[in-house]
């Protein structure tokens, strides 16, 4: 797929990709409110940070730019990605994340104690991030939130960022969480793009390759990806990096709506598509 990106049209890299990549972040309005109060959340170093979108939305890449500004060596980043957390296992889980060595005869709560105790006293700090935080038991939020409380005489040892889906917030706003809400210190919520920045987020990532018109996209092609796409950027790319490799193995330098709606049709036939999605198409076809 470089080749023809490369070879057609003349562009450095892959814009598309779909696994998270901070060096293409769209600043969006609800990214930049997002990231405004994140940094402000890393900024103080303490309690919970929830982030929630739909899947492809960008909690991931919004929480790899931000990041990417921090001193690796001086705040430690452990991620928890995609587990269904067991209370019974997380602190083993977390000591995993954090690459602490098994066994040495050591409990896991004092091995994980020891080091950020260590860490703390070099000045650094230590967050950890629950990705799919929405699937999280009861129980398993408050392990989080008893892991949160550590602390020496210096402060708080641990800072937890949670990201998932919206029901991750109706879980922390229920009755049995109002601890965890009181240590709640942002919480931000990621919207899907509307048409203009959907255009924006498309040009944006292929300028980021050197691109300088070559593709061109008409209007219809951009209304097509926008509606078939909801706004999603995951599903954004997914669109676009099919139609990249329509059009190269075509050698189209113009894509027009027939060629979006070309490439939508394939991933429809393929299952591919948003149910959502799938069901408008079926509604225009019909």
């Amino acid at each position: 797929m470089l080749d023809i990106y490369k070879s057609c049209y003349n562009l450095e890299g892959q814009p598309f990709r779909l696994s998270p990549d901070c060096r293409f972040s769209y600043a969006h309005r609800t990214y930049d409110e997002a990231r405004a109060y994140l940094k402000y959340a890393v900024a103080e170093g303490e309690g919970f940070v929830a982030v929630t979108g739909a899947p492809g939305t960008g909690k991931t890449t919004l929480i790899g730019a931000l990041l990417a500004e921090v001193d690796s060596e001086r705040v430690k980043v452990a991620n928890l990605l995609n587990e269904q957390l067991d209370s019974r296992s997380l602190v083993d889980r977390v000591n995993d994340a954090f690459g602490l060595p098994a066994g040495n005869g050591v409990a896991p709560m004092p091995k994980l104690m020891r080091f950020l105790n260590q860490h703390r006293q070099e000045g650094g700090r230590a967050i950890l991030i629950v990705d799919e935080a929405h699937t999280l038991s009861a129980a398993a939020l408050e392990e989080l939130r008893l892991l949160s409380n550590l602390q020496n005489y210096d402060g708080l040892l641990l800072q937890v960022f949670l990201l998932g889906q919206e029901p991750l917030l109706d879980l922390i706003r229920s009755p049995k969480m109002e601890q965890l809400q009181q240590r709640l210190i942002a919480a931000s919520h990621l919207e899907p793009l509307d048409l203009d920045d959907t255009i924006a987020y498309i040009e944006h990532r292929l300028r980021k390759v050197g691109w300088q018109d070559n593709p061109s996209f008409t209007s219809e092609s951009f209304e097509l990806i926008h509606k078939f796409s909801g706004g999603v950027p995951r599903r954004i790319n997914l669109i676009c990096h099919r139609l990249f490799l329509r059009g190269g193995l075509d050698d189209k330098h113009a894509f027009e709506g027939e060629d979006a709606l070309h490439v939508i049709v394939e991933m429809h036939q393929e299952g591919l598509l948003s149910p959502a999605a799938s069901t408008a198409l079926g509604r225009a076809n019909g």
